[in-house]
């Protein structure tokens, strides 16, 4: 009697991947929550000391400025200067860094990856799996800072737009998902998790730089358009809203690194990694 191969049902790895990862995402959860919350919390003496606050705001350098925002006062001001200017995005791209250097390079490191690949599983499909698990991650972090910012905020006269404040969580949420998409491309060519952590963290930084310098130093005004830091504030989504280019364009970064993760990985010779 043959042999017969079991192939696993489709999205078994994704579902698996997402139910190992579940307590630290529903820490993650729960920290963003809190954090939101208390930035909350804190608007109405913020908005009642607001010629304090505004005259320290207006006494910052244009770099500053162009970052936390002019209007510090203001529901949207202060949601840009105080969240996503600064904790949110740092935290969703922590998350979602860490998640795609896991995603191959720290199974890989582990040993878990080549039990993963003793399945009839195609490496595309690891990395799919991979992938969708990690945007579900930063998918339901974005849902929760949502839910808490749009109930809190109309008790504390923390008020923005719906449109703008979903404009915001979507573009953040695309610039985390296009970090983590290159972590895990990086991990996905050479099988080093250390190395995509690195590696995706210095071009953060450095994009980060580069769009907070970019107005103020002339020398980098030319690249301040590669930084995808600059097609998430530009222009700034909770005061202004956002346009489709900002959006095509942070979307086409985690669909390139994807596509790059997918071709590296299938024909990497995992045994001389």
């Amino acid at each position: 009697m043959s042999e017969v191969a079991v192939r696993p049902s489709p999205g078994a790895l994704l579902r698996l991947t997402l139910l190992i990862q579940r307590r630290a995402l529903l820490w993650w959860m729960l920290a963003i929550a809190v954090t939101a919350l208390l930035l909350a919390a804190l608007y109405p003496s913020v908005r009642d000391s607001g010629a304090s606050f505004q005259d320290y705001v207006d006494q910052m350098p244009e770099a500053l400025k162009q970052i936390f925002g002019v209007d510090f006062t203001s529901p949207d001001g202060y949601l840009w200067s105080q969240l996503f200017s600064s904790i949110g995005p740092i935290a969703f791209l922590v998350y979602a860094i860490g998640a795609g250097a896991r995603g191959i390079a720290g199974e890989e490191e582990s040993g878990t990856l080549d039990v993963v690949l003793s399945t009839p599983l195609r490496r595309r499909t690891v990395v799919r799996d991979k992938a969708l698990a990690m945007i579900a991650g930063v998918a339901l972090l974005t849902i929760v800072l949502f839910v808490v910012l749009w109930v809190s905020g109309p008790p504390l006269d923390l008020t923005v737009g719906i449109e703008h404040l979903a404009a915001v969580h979507i573009l953040q949420a695309l610039l985390a998902i296009g970090f983590g998409m290159i972590a895990l491309a990086i991990g996905a060519a050479t099988g080093r998790r250390g190395l995509a952590l690195g590696v995706t963290s210095a071009i953060a930084i450095l994009s980060y730089l580069v769009w907070a310098l970019g107005s103020t130093v002339d020398a980098l005004a030319p690249v301040e358009p590669l930084s995808p830091f600059r097609w998430f504030g530009e222009p700034q989504p909770l005061a202004d809203g956002t346009t489709w280019r900002n959006v095509v364009v942070l979307a086409a970064i985690p669909l390139f690194a994807y596509l790059v993760a997918r071709v590296t990985f299938d024909r990497r010779d995992l045994g001389s990694g």
